[in-house]
């Protein structure tokens, strides 16, 4: 169910508008250029600011205590890096967030923008669908590591990015981030070798191509695939 808000005909609103009301209700609010593989914040720190994407491409990715780095989601122009932290109880950043290629984001401080949320309707439906898209990705992923195989989950993971990250190319879409074999696996929850050797059997039915830097994917054939397998109704018994 839908709940209304005064005052609010439709929470649909671009990134701009979003920059531009935190900038006139955030005295904090400030904008910030990243370079490649720089990072916006790091995982240990106190988790006292929220970062707009405005442009380019951000990866969070959290280090395990053995030292392996994990990659937790992947943020594009318009979505939000980091976290609200509770003013009585401080949280630390979870996971880093870096740049992949140039960046420029919207620095604000995360009380600051709480309080504005008390008194600005749209920017709180912007801040609550955020929040709902991120659970729902999270809930995506848990349900796919839980009852798919791997190789359904980076096809249906291939398309996802390929919608969302994705530029037309000959074949379908080529990413426009740089994603290696490694963040697949950690998308997927395998190890990097079964996503590699899963890789080379879709390249080698010509469903996509890869180069170091750069994934081409036939997403037509690709999507087909991820289609769920068609499930019959099941007959009802009369009495």
């Amino acid at each position: 169910m839908m709940i209304g808000v005064p005052g609010v005909e439709s929470s649909a609103v671009d990134e701009k508008t979003i920059s531009a009301l935190i900038e006139s209700s955030c005295r904090s609010a400030s904008r910030v250029a990243v370079a490649d593989k720089a990072t916006l914040y790091a995982q240990g720190e106190p988790a006292s600011a929220l970062f707009l994407i405005l442009d380019g491409f951000v990866k969070t990715s959290h280090i395990c205590e053995d030292g392996t780095e994990i990659t937790m989601d992947l943020l594009k122009c318009g979505e939000i890096a980091g976290v609200f932290s509770n003013p009585q109880l401080p949280l630390e950043y979870e996971e880093t967030a870096r740049a992949i290629g140039d960046v420029v984001a919207q620095r604000v401080l995360a009380n600051d923008l709480r309080a504005a949320m008390e008194v600005n309707p749209r920017l709180a439906i912007f801040i609550a669908e955020h929040l709902a898209k991120s659970k729902r990705w999270v809930q995506r992923r848990v349900l796919r590591a839980m009852t798919q195989s791997v190789e359904r989950r980076v096809i249906e993971t291939l398309v996802e990015l390929a919608g969302t990250f994705g530029a037309r190319c000959p074949h379908g879409f080529s990413l426009e981030i740089k994603f290696t074999q490694q963040d697949i696996a950690d998308f997927v929850g395998a190890s990097r070798q079964v996503v590699s050797s899963i890789l080379s059997d879709l390249r080698r039915r010509g469903l996509l191509d890869y180069t170091r830097d750069m994934i081409c994917i036939n997403d037509s054939a690709l999507s087909l695939l991820a289609r769920p397998p068609e499930t019959s109704p099941k007959a009802v018994s009369s009495i």
